[in-house]
């Protein structure tokens, strides 16, 4: 009764904090959008789900983000999530406080990120550490980095970043006395790496308790499991394929809890996804074995399949649907329908119906995360404390400095640059858009460029229907905002207007084919300029290296004309560097299909 009492008082306690926040702080996003300046959509389709750029965020352990900026956050943050579940004839109803968390997460220096997560509550009670992690990155000149803490176990898709409020039965099921479950955290050391469209991790992982426990790898204690995985695909392309397996060993344990014996298991995976802006196919069929689930019983299988879809409504509102299976020695299966309505991009209610082995049930969450206000910085200056700080906006003549350089984020292939006049927008209301949708967190805070491509001076490498184009319809990682056509111009009228519009014009560049495979014919026209010169650099950006080839353009019967032919060596973002003279210009580049 005495626990009932208390999980009731937290509960209560953290609704009303709930409410204060939300009144007093509507547009709150955790500490690296702090940072950075992005929105919450930036990463998150609705959180904690991810986007193709939250992913790339999340596995390359933020190494891609600005770190000197990062440095100026304040660094903690809040997530609060209350459930309730109405009652039916099979169980009763309930309201508990899931989780009430403090995170943390930064960098040390330009090589190392750190990520920290504690609940103060979890499901009514005192909870244990979610995850705690240092990330030593760059390694072998890419993106390659080693991990060692506990955090969430590596899988082709991550079931910790499901949004919905039933677990994956396949990340939950036990066999026997193995209680190893992709779902949990686990301690442990892991080495991740990505190249291209490539991601491939290699972890040992050992128990998932409290943090006095974290160094505690006896075999008697815990399952210690190797855990490799390997996937392509996700970031410029719509798919993914992804395959896992694992080898482990888990305790076995008698009546009085004494040691007596291991459990060696397997577990394999084979996962495949389509992403689009707008929607989220998934599927994963998993399956183990255990050569003694528990004392006394002979070797058993696990199985579990899950097929998944989503279906994203602006980013107020998205739709989920689901139906996953399980069996082991114990059979479970159900089918999910899920709606997350956003009142604010780090608000949201999330509504559900699951229908399992017993009768329906439906139920409901309340998600927080913050401390942020929109368009602007939560930044921390010891000793002064917490201080808000207006996001400067990319103008002419600002004494801001330029951005850190930053791996150049995907583009779509180029089309050939036409005359179109733009639409008559707005530039001043285009100014307001893009200071409140943060694209300076990834476009760099004068538009120079930094994880996203340059974007001062945009209107001289592409016409003004192809910049609405890129904006209206993004290509991954580049979130989709949902603007409207009217918005899309204005945006398109500012940053047209960064550098004072065609008052300088610069060269016009394209590719023959449009959407080059390997080989392209380079054009370079400058209709105010006759360069001595014209250098082609092919780059592309793998963390903190880099692979580029440079080519010499020839001057073609028209002295404003230059030509030339790259072969690019792999598919993938590139980003085509023109040099003349003592300038140039960047512009991103799709290679592949």
């Amino acid at each position: 009764m005495r626990r009932a009492i208390v999980a009731s008082v937290r509960t209560s306690c953290s609704a009303a904090l709930l409410v204060f926040l939300t009144y007093g702080l509507a547009d709150a996003v955790p500490p690296l959008a702090n940072g950075q300046g992005v929105s919450c959509q930036t990463c998150h389709t609705t959180f904690p789900g991810l986007t193709a750029y939250g992913m790339m965020t999340m596995m390359s352990n933020f190494q891609n983000l600005d770190w000197k900026k990062q440095h100026q956050a304040f660094p903690l943050a809040l997530r609060l999530q209350i459930q309730s579940y109405l009652s039916n004839k099979d169980r009763p109803g309930s309201t508990t406080t899931k989780t009430l968390s403090l995170f943390t997460a930064g960098f040390l220096g330009r090589n190392f990120t750190y990520y920290a997560e504690q609940p103060i509550v979890d499901t009514g009670e005192p909870g244990i550490t979610e995850q705690l992690w240092l990330s030593w990155n760059g390694l072998f000149g890419g993106t390659n980095s080693l991990q060692l803490g506990k955090y969430h176990t590596p899988f082709p898709f991550m079931p910790a970043h499901g949004w919905t409020l039933s677990d994956y039965l396949l990340a939950t099921q036990d066999n026997g006395q193995n209680t190893f479950e992709p779902n949990d955290s686990h301690w442990g050391l892991a080495f991740n790496g990505m190249s291209n469209e490539f991601m491939y991790n290699l972890a040992y992982l050992a128990g998932n308790g409290s943090v006095q426990h974290a160094f505690d790898y006896n075999r008697a204690d815990s399952p210690r499991t190797l855990d490799f995985n390997f996937s392509y695909g996700g970031m410029t392309k719509p798919y993914t394929i992804g395959i896992n397996a694992m080898r482990g060993t888990t305790p076995l344990r008698n009546d009085t809890g004494t040691y007596v014996a291991d459990d060696s298991f397997t577990r394999e995976g084979l996962y495949y996804s389509y992403q689009t802006s707008k929607l989220l196919f998934q599927t994963m069929y998993y399956t183990g074995w255990d050569e003694q689930p528990d004392i006394g019983l002979s070797p058993g299988a696990l199985h579990g399949f899950m097929f998944e879809a989503q279906r994203d409504i602006g980013w107020h509102d998205h739709l989920l649907a689901r139906f996953d299976v399980a069996s082991s020695d114990t059979f479970n299966r159900q089918y999910v329908l899920s709606w997350g309505h956003h009142f604010a991009p780090n608000f949201k209610l999330t509504s559900e119906l699951a229908m399992g082995a017993q009768r329906p049930q439906i139920g409901f969450a309340l998600d927080w995360a913050g401390p942020f206000v929109a368009g602007q910085r939560f930044l921390w200056k010891p000793p002064g404390g917490a201080l808000l700080e207006p996001v400067q906006m990319a103008q002419e003549g600002s004494s801001a400095p330029p951005p850190s350089p930053a791996p150049t984020a995907t583009s779509a292939p180029i089309a050939p640059v036409t005359a179109t006049p733009p639409s008559m927008g707005d530039a001043n209301n285009g100014a307001k858009l893009v200071q409140n949708n943060g694209c300076m967190g990834c476009h760099g805070t004068r538009f120079q460029g930094g994880v996203g491509p340059k974007l001062f001076g945009i209107e001289h490498t592409l016409s003004f229907v192809q910049i609405f184009d890129f904006i209206k319809h993004p290509r991954a990682p580049m979130p989709n905002f949902g603007f409207s056509d009217a918005e899309t111009n204005d945006i398109v009228a500012y940053l047209s207007n960064l550098d004072g519009g065609n008052q300088t014009a610069g060269p016009i560049v394209t590719f023959t084919p449009e959407r080059p495979l390997d080989d392209a014919v380079v054009t370079v026209r400058f209709p105010t300029e006759n360069p001595s010169g014209v250098t082609v650099r092919a780059l592309m950006q793998m963390g903190v290296g880099s692979h580029h080839i440079e080519v010499v353009l020839h001057q073609t019967e028209d002295p404003h004309v230059w030509q030339g032919t790259v072969h690019f060596s792999m598919g993938g973002p590139w980003t085509v560097q023109i040099f003349y003279g003592n300038k140039h210009t960047d512009i991103p580049l799709q290679v592949g299909q």
